[in-house]
């Protein structure tokens, strides 16, 4: 069940909202502005332009709108899009209005929408008059005649309008449009009046930064179960549909000396940057599987406590499958957080000197009989002074390692200490250095999984896989049998029982 709810959400961010599994993944978003600028003589100002809406396949974000002394309102068509309007009454003197906004754009592959998969009606258009309409419908039925799918009769279809550009049917029906969109919209037309759904798209293609970008117009349609766009010229890698139709992307009324100006710029942003701030807009509950609302500095300190359950997944393991000895249950875990910030290799030769010096100290005070309370006070301040002395001698030999020591948390040190010499007399010598070396091997691959910068990234970016982690542990919680280390211990007994 833990496991059934993790991997729920986490496929949502994955497959939904494209949370990027891998640090540092870099992505391509794009600035977008349209930019006009006109003159005013004292009457009344209307202006409407299109402007780029959200969608499932492509991203809208940071939007700006710069209205001076205009009113602004924005109207959504589902079918066209959407608009921005400005009005003002009396307006004098030159004038600027500006939209800008951060887009993400689309692909070939790029699905359409679901309502562009429902069959269009096998009516032909009605802008057409009766001759038209004759003409249009005897066309129409040569090329299906001439088709065996309708895969076919589509690419057929798009032949004929944009290839073979001469035939006089179709010079006769094109609509009274400008060129492109008069073989576009016919294009559109005759694809509707064989049940297959299909519509004029515009918009911009992002490939490079332009001042002044220009407006491109192509095909969108569903045919056989398969989202398709025809363009006009090479395809595009990337591109942003902004409106839907033949109407123009901007209108204005009452101006003159009119200069409007789209423009483009390439943004490169972190990946998991951008996703994040579209599930944050979109105010999905994904959002609570986030720590992007906390304070910065409390992301960074949850940085490293997400990745603390790893490592106890780690030590589960090797306490459980394969039988190493520690001193203490979690205490390797609580080193292997040490040696993040002195280095492991730095880490392993402070933490075994200061140790070996902390038994020297503990085996004296054994002659004291002090009790425990004081011993272990005794034992912290002498480990402070070592400490302490460490540091002065290695700075005085231009030496950092020795700078290091004073993160090195005195408390688990001295617990360390105490563990050891106590297993030290009752057991033995040799079972306590076991139980601390096997301390420092659980503590040094705790360390290199915690500090591991994938394992890093999915658990802060993707909290929900600590419930797979705790499933883990459960899992492992069920496991009765011999460990690898009582394997090899009791080999030859298996060898004797099979005699």
């Amino acid at each position: 069940m833990l496991t059934a709810i993790a991997l729920t959400i986490f496929g949502i961010k994955v497959f939904q909202y494209n949370y990027p599994l891998t640090p540092g993944t870099q992505t391509t978003t794009w600035d977008f502005e349209i930019y006009l600028d006109f003159d005013t003589a004292n009457q009344p100002v209307r202006i409407e332009t299109f402007i780029p809406a959200n969608s499932d396949t492509r991203r809208v974000s940071q939007e700006q709108y710069y209205n001076g002394a205009f009113g602004l309102r924005l109207e959504s068509d589902n079918d066209n899009g959407r608009k921005a309007i400005w009005t003002y009454r009396y307006p004098n003197d030159r004038k600027v209005l500006r939209y800008r906004a951060r887009l993400e754009g689309e692909t070939q592959r790029s699905p359409l929408p679901a309502e562009m998969h429902r069959p269009a009606d096998r009516e032909p258009p009605e802008s057409l008059n009766d001759l038209e309409r004759q003409a249009f419908l005897v066309w129409s039925s040569d090329m299906r005649r001439r088709s065996a799918d309708d895969d076919s009769l589509a690419e057929l279809i798009l032949q004929e309008i944009f290839v073979q550009k001469d035939a006089d049917e179709i010079e006769a029906l094109l609509p009274v449009l400008p060129p492109p969109l008069d073989r576009l919209t016919l294009a559109a037309e005759a694809l509707q009046s064989q049940g297959i759904r299909a519509r004029v798209a515009n918009g911009v293609y992002l490939d490079e930064a332009r001042r002044r970008t220009e407006i491109q117009h192509w095909l969108e349609y569903h045919v056989d179960g398969r989202d398709k766009r025809y363009f006009l010229g090479p395809d595009p890698k990337e591109f942003f549909t902004i409106w839907y139709g033949t109407e123009e992307m901007i209108r204005a009324d009452g101006v003159f000396d009119f200069e409007p100006q789209v423009s483009i710029q390439p943004i490169d942003s972190s990946a998991s940057d951008v996703v994040r701030k579209a599930a944050r807009a979109d105010r999905t509950p994904v959002e609570l599987f986030s720590f992007d609302r906390l304070p910065v500095t409390t992301q960074l300190v949850y940085q490293v406590l997400i990745t603390i359950p790893a490592g106890i997944v780690l030590l589960v393991f090797m306490r459980q499958f394969v039988g190493i000895e520690t001193l203490g249950t979690f205490m390797p875990i609580l080193i292997g957080i040490a040696f993040r910030e002195t280095a492991l290799l730095n880490g392993l030769i402070l933490f075994t000197m200061l140790v070996a010096l902390g038994l020297a100290m503990r085996f004296y005070l054994e002659k004291l009989r002090l009790l425990l309370v004081p011993r272990l006070a005794v034992v912290l301040i002498f480990i402070v002074i070592c400490m302490a002395v460490i540091a002065q001698v290695m700075n005085g030999a231009n030496m950092r390692m020795g700078l290091s020591i004073s993160l090195f948390p005195m408390v688990i040190l001295t617990m360390t200490i105490e563990r050891m010499s106590i297993m030290w007399e009752e057991y033995s010598a040799e079972d306590a250095i076991k139980a601390g070396a096997g301390s420092m091997l659980v503590a040094s691959i705790s360390y290199l999984v915690m500090t591991n910068k994938h394992i890093e990234y999915l658990l802060f970016n993707f909290p929900e896989l600590l419930l797979v982690l705790m499933a883990l542990c459960l899992l492992m919680g069920k496991y009765t049998g011999l460990r690898l280390s009582e394997i090899i211990r009791f080999r030859e007994l298996a060898k004797q029982a099979e005699k």
